[in-house]
């Protein structure tokens, strides 16, 4: 009898922990103080709600990640998972289409990135822990800044990458129109608000990036890469962002981020009429006036 009432509370036990392991949440606003949120770095939140991972300054290193780690072990196959994310980003570049650095989704077994440093490694990495499989990292970078060195294919593209800084597959930032063969160019370093979808799906091994310049998701993703993911996260990963500036700076900014482990991440209702960065209104004079400058070139052009 005792042995079997022992029995049942550990089993009891067992089924109250896998109820209340994190598995999904949403945020649409950030707040101060936010508890469920770890910044580190420059990081902080704005004053309308937002998170800016860095400011204008250079080489600095900013990381917002859920304080809580997900659960990516399911008690009966390591590899039967799924996980989505949505989440708006926005950059803001100090020069006119000249990027610094850029930002990563970041999923990884610490929040500690002490030994990381800026520029082309994105406060994940630095050099001498390049490629190591002990360093359990799932990225997908947003570069605005191109690297030779880690073959970047331009300053404005999308990359998903393990463990390193050389993505496995990487793409030019656009998007599917009309979920036709038809493409747009996104520019990353617009400072507008840009929607992302990260989705893995255990059944098919890919890992699908979707970005939009509005709500609507297409159903095409520019990037796709198949790769089993359960090879490299450990049992309890985080979630979250590392953004840095290098040379050149820019401000990188969360305005919203959903998760979801096995089920589709919760589409942001977002008021993006609040996303309103003072830098947005000399960025758009400067565009105005050399957009006018090459019309004009153009005309006189024989």
């Amino acid at each position: 009898m005792f042995n079997f009432l022992t029995l049942l509370c550990f089993t009891i036990s067992l089924s109250i922990l896998a109820s209340s392991q994190l598995d999904e949440f949403i945020c649409t606003k950030f707040n101060q103080p936010n508890k469920d949120k770890t910044l580190s770095g420059v990081a902080k939140i704005s004053q309308n709600g937002f998170i800016q991972l860095t400011n204008d300054t250079s080489r600095l290193i900013g990381h917002v990640f859920y304080s809580s780690p997900f659960h990516f072990e399911p008690t009966t196959n390591a590899s039967t998972f799924s996980l989505s994310t949505c989440f708006a980003l926005a950059i803001v570049p100090e020069y006119l289409k000249l990027g610094g650095h850029g930002l990563a989704f970041t999923i990884s077994p610490s929040k500690d990135f002490s030994t990381a440093l800026p520029s082309q490694y994105l406060g994940l990495l630095n050099a001498t822990d390049i490629g190591n499989f002990c360093n359990h990292i799932f990225a997908v970078e947003f570069d605005t800044a191109r690297d030779f060195g880690f073959g970047n294919i331009d300053d404005n593209h999308v990359g998903i990458n393990i463990n390193s800084l050389e993505s496995n597959k990487s793409a030019a930032a656009e998007y599917f129109i009309n979920d036709q063969n038809s493409k747009q160019d996104l520019n990353l370093k617009s400072g507008k608000f840009i929607l992302v979808w990260v989705e893995y799906d255990y059944v098919t091994k890919l890992v699908n990036a979707t970005l939009s310049p509005n709500s609507l998701k297409p159903k095409i993703p520019p990037l796709s890469y198949k790769f089993d993911v359960s090879l490299i996260f450990k049992e309890n990963m985080y979630a979250g962002f590392s953004a840095c500036t290098g040379l050149l700076a820019s401000l990188h900014y969360i305005l919203g981020w959903s998760f979801k482990l096995n089920g589709e991440a919760t589409l942001l209702d977002l008021d993006f009429s609040e996303w309103r960065h003072k830098s947005l209104i000399g960025l758009s004079v400067c565009l105005s006036l050399l957009d006018f400058r090459e019309s004009s070139s153009n005309a006189t052009t024989p």
